[in-house]
């Protein structure tokens, strides 16, 4: 089935091995959770599996989003495949979801982010802390990171090319804002901030960005 819930020694795994659209798979997951609404109850903590045909960053963040409306917590995230009786994992992501404080509907994360780990979150996302190597962050918004970012910094999949992503030390190993994606910019031993421009992603020092409007930059 392309969509799936299976027990197993590590707790409850909804496995999404399949989907069209993300509207088509929102439904699915909503009527799959209907049928089975007398097994949850709020709070509950399941663990979502994803192949690598659908473990796609910007699907990620709306699927996880979905899931927290439904009043069910992602504890990790799963790249692998379900046998018959057995998963087979080939990557494991922590949702990192404790000290977080709502907002404005941003997310502020009091950590460092170590490798391995993911926060998902469909606005804005401040880190107090660094981000390790290996460490994903997906935001719908913008990302701030007061500290060294390293590791992948997704933006703006809610806002698009609009979202920003600042650090006092950015060095990522990649960085996509909207669908806009490099692993080649220029790197300051100083605050910056990375946003699109003319068509690309530019990482600029904070002191001297000049940020995209309509009718020029600013």
């Amino acid at each position: 089935m392309p969509i799936d819930f299976r027990m197993t020694k590590k707790g409850l795994i909804l496995l999404i091995d399949s989907y069209r659209s993300v509207e088509e798979l929102r439904q699915d997951i909503m009527k799959k959770f209907a049928d089975a609404k007398d097994f949850f109850t709020e709070g509950d903590e399941i663990s979502l599996m994803l192949t690598q045909d659908t473990s796609k960053p910007d699907d990620i963040v709306k699927i996880v989003s979905l899931l927290s409306d439904l009043g069910v917590h992602v504890k990790d995230i799963l790249v692998g495949s379900m046998e018959q009786k057995d998963v087979k994992v080939g990557q494991k992501y922590d949702l990192v979801r404790e000290k977080i404080t709502e907002v404005r509907g941003a997310q502020i994360i009091r950590r460092n982010l170590r490798s391995g780990q993911i926060v998902v979150h469909n606005y804005d996302v401040v880190v107090v802390g660094n981000i390790h190597p290996g460490a994903e962050v997906i935001a719908g918004g913008s990302i701030v990171i007061f500290g060294t970012a390293r590791g992948v910094l997704r933006a703006g999949y809610s806002q698009g090319e609009e979202g920003i992503i600042a650090a006092i030390d950015l060095k990522p190993s990649l960085i996509q804002i909207g669908n806009y994606i490099t692993q080649e910019y220029d790197r300051f031993d100083l605050p910056a901030v990375a946003h699109v421009r003319t068509g690309r992603i530019v990482v600029e020092e904070a002191d001297n960005v000049k940020f995209e409007v309509k009718g020029g930059t600013n």
